[in-house]
């Protein structure tokens, strides 16, 4: 990977760069060379980049190190995210759809990041194979996706033998890069300089040589050890300036310390397998980041290192010697897993509600046989294969109970179909007095009838409930002891009511005051009936008129303004309930007017200089709050009397 950064930078000036062209880090030593030079070249754009800078691919590095704690979860988010979105994509396909497969292809072939997605690349180049080979179709559309998939795939087949070629050259640039740093190195000791400027320029050369990438595999080991031979005579040609030799033996010894105690901290841990890949990077630091260290600690820290391994090492050694056990344990649970499920197909429910149950206890099941992993690969199969076919039969079952459920609902919705036509009729018959008693057993009928889907359930309740409020509006009416000719109006109104709605979409306040007296005007040219049955048939218009008002696009107050005219309005020959208004209103002032008073007393306890107080203030803000109210209902009492 290392290399591929480096290809990358030889080949920006190439319009089809394989690689993305990403600012590289920052140095973070502002007196190196190489910091000068970035600031020349990157200073504007890194500054302003909000991407992230490519991964440092020599795991031994520092660099690699700070990047992984600053963005490694951002590109494993990101990453995560791209094959969630992929794999979001795929599913949205419930067919095998070649042009869909192929125009995915294609995508992410023309992608910059085509080579992180190798893996899903041919999981599409088999789906393609598939469908193309399983496909009887002969249609201009089909060959012209085939022909397309097919001149992409030399594309990817090329794209992927020039990379491997570039990645091959660019090793070998690594490798000379190296040999010169190298060369630079054995030239310090026989340079006649300071030996602080020389200790500079060696720490440069140090870094860069962990800045450049891989070199090809059969001089990696060669290449090192030449590296650390002469790294280690320019430690000893630094022997006359041993303050600096010390400070990075400090250095190292300090990172050799925290490599020791991350060993011994993995033995805490119950994932062996984790633990192991962290060893290993742990010793390629110790061995091929780190310096050495003063002789008097060397070997102490080697011992100590050496000694967290070996636990590790045991734990990793027994648990292969115990693996059949491991394994052998695992299949006899998936094998009781398997007994379960099984156990649950025996006794097949009868009822929707125990369905749900057993189908989420089979999920469980399901859960837990997928989460019980290691076992040898042939009994792995045999334990598969048994899982597949009780799923299979459960879902059979499940599948055939709810098509004989299908037959149910049907009668279901026939039995409250009838109970709404009954319903229906007993009050198109106005025979309401003598049926109150089978009204309530048609309300008990339809609470014990069997289920039914939420949405048909929700939608038959919608038509029931209505009529069975209008039967007992009517009861309580007094609608029961009209003539003919009264119940003739009593329709007439209610339908009016029905009818009332507030259609504009552009409106002022004005336009609705208009609406509201206009619907009035008409309510009031109908006939009238008895009082009792006037009273429900007002109060259902008011509710009504309500209800729109909410429903506009006003303020609070001009929505209360309105519906206190319409309340009024409506009332206006109804002196009682007038005055019940009325009396209701004085209470809430005299309420008020006491509250006033008891915090007006409250203000007395406090003297002149108490004006800055902030509980003196808040005691005279309550008071003129009360007051605005006191206000507000005494208007509302003057304009009931002028309607009186």
């Amino acid at each position: 990977m290392k290399d591929s950064d480096s290809m990358s930078k030889k080949s920006s000036s190439d319009s089809e760069n394989l690689v993305n062209k990403i600012v590289p880090e920052m140095p973070k030593d502002k007196r190196t060379k190489a910091y000068k030079e970035w600031t020349k070249k990157y200073g504007q754009k890194g500054s302003d980049s909000n991407e992230i800078p490519e991964m440092p691919k020599d795991k031994r590095t520092k660099a690699y190190k700070e990047w992984v704690n600053k963005y490694g979860s951002q590109r494993i988010s990101s990453k995560k995210s791209e094959k969630k979105d992929l794999i979001k994509d795929s599913k949205a396909k419930s067919k095998s759809d070649l042009n869909y497969l192929v125009s995915s292809f294609v995508e992410i072939i023309g992608s910059n990041e085509w080579f992180n997605k190798r893996k899903d690349i041919e999981e599409l180049r088999s789906k393609i194979n598939a469908s193309i080979k399983s496909s009887e179709s002969d249609t201009d559309e089909f060959k012209k996706s085939k022909s397309l998939f097919f001149q992409t795939l030399k594309t990817y087949s090329f794209n992927k033998k020039r990379y491997f070629k570039d990645l091959s050259s660019n090793q070998k640039e690594n490798l000379e890069k190296k040999q010169e740093i190298i060369e630079k190195i054995k030239n310090l000791i026989v340079v006649d300089e300071n030996p602080n400027k020389l200790y500079s320029k060696f720490r440069v050369l140090k870094e860069e040589w962990h800045n450049t990438g891989k070199v090809p595999i059969t001089e990696r080991n060669n290449i090192w050890e030449t590296y650390r031979h002469h790294v280690n005579n320019f430690y000893d040609f630094l022997h006359l300036n041993r303050d600096l030799k010390e400070l990075d033996f400090k250095h190292n010894y300090e990172e050799k310390i925290k490599i020791i105690k991350r060993a011994e901290e993995l033995d805490k841990l119950d994932d062996l397998a984790k633990a192991s890949r962290d060893l290993n990077d742990l010793h390629r630091l110790w061995k091929n980041e780190l310096g050495p260290v003063s002789r008097e600690h060397s070997d102490d820290l080697w011992r100590k290192f050496q000694a967290a391994s070996q636990k590790i090492h045991f734990k990793r050694q027994s648990f292969q010697k115990d693996i059949s056990n491991i394994q052998q344990e695992n299949y006899e649970k998936k094998k009781a897993v398997i007994v379960k499920m099984r156990n649950l197909i025996k006794s097949v429910p009868n009822s929707h509600s125990d369905w749900q149950n057993k189908i989420s206890e089979f999920d469980k099941l399901k859960i837990e046989f997928q989460s019980i992993k290691n076992l040898q690969r042939n009994k792995n199969k045999k334990c598969w294969n048994e899982f597949r076919l009780a799923t299979k039969e459960f879902n059979t079952i499940k599948n055939n109970f709810y098509k004989n459920q299908k037959k149910e609902l049907n009668n279901t919705i026939e039995m409250k179909k009838a109970l709404i036509s009954e319903v229906q009729k007993i009050i198109e018959d106005n025979k309401i007095a003598e049926n109150s008693s089978r009204i309530k057993s048609i309300q008990e009928e339809w609470k014990k009838i069997g289920y039914l889907p939420r949405k048909i359930s929700n939608s038959l309740w919608d038509e029931f409930r209505p009529l069975i409020n209008r039967f007992y509006d009517i009861l309580k009416s007094g609608a029961i002891n009209l003539g003919q000719e009264e119940k003739i109006i009593y329709d007439k109104k209610s339908k009016f009511i029905d009818k009332v709605k507030f259609s504009m979409k552009n409106y002022s306040i004005d336009d609705v005051e208009h609406f509201i007296n206009s619907t009035i005007s008409d309510w009031n040219n109908l006939e009238d009936i008895n009082l009792n049955s006037n009273n429900i048939l007002n109060n259902n218009l008011i509710k009504k008129i309500y209800s729109i008002i909410k429903s506009l696009d006003l303020k609070n107050d001009e929505k209360e303004n309105l519906s206190f005219k319409l309340e009024i309005e409506l009332l206006r020959d109804n002196s009682d309930e007038l005055n019940k208004k009325l009396q209701s209103i004085k209470r809430k002032i005299s309420e008020l007017q006491d509250e006033s008073i008891q915090l007006q007393n409250n203000l007395e306890f406090f003297s002149d200089s108490s004006i800055e107080n902030p509980l003196f203030k808040n005691v005279s803000t309550n008071i003129q709050t009360i007051n605005n109210k006191i206000e507000f209902w005494k208007n509302r009492v003057n304009k009931i009397k002028k309607n009186n």
